[in-house]
């Protein structure tokens, strides 16, 4: 489980940075407040699978930034 100990300012900071669109903004936000794998593809209507490469694709997109 990937799970985010990021503050408000710096989610914010990287949701700006990283040019995060609405789906990737939102995974963000449910993983730093620790929501499960599968609440969030509940939520956003995807599969597990679709979540894990959104995941992915987060974490580089904020490696770059870091």
């Amino acid at each position: 489980m990937t799970k985010f100990n990021f503050t408000k300012d710096e989610v914010e900071y990287f949701i700006d940075k990283c040019m995060l669109n609405e789906e990737l903004t939102e995974i963000l936000k449910m993983l730093n407040m620790d929501y499960s794998r599968v609440q969030i593809s509940m939520k956003l209507n995807i599969s597990t699978r679709t979540l894990d490469r959104r995941i992915q694709l987060l974490k580089k997109k904020i490696k770059r930034v870091i």
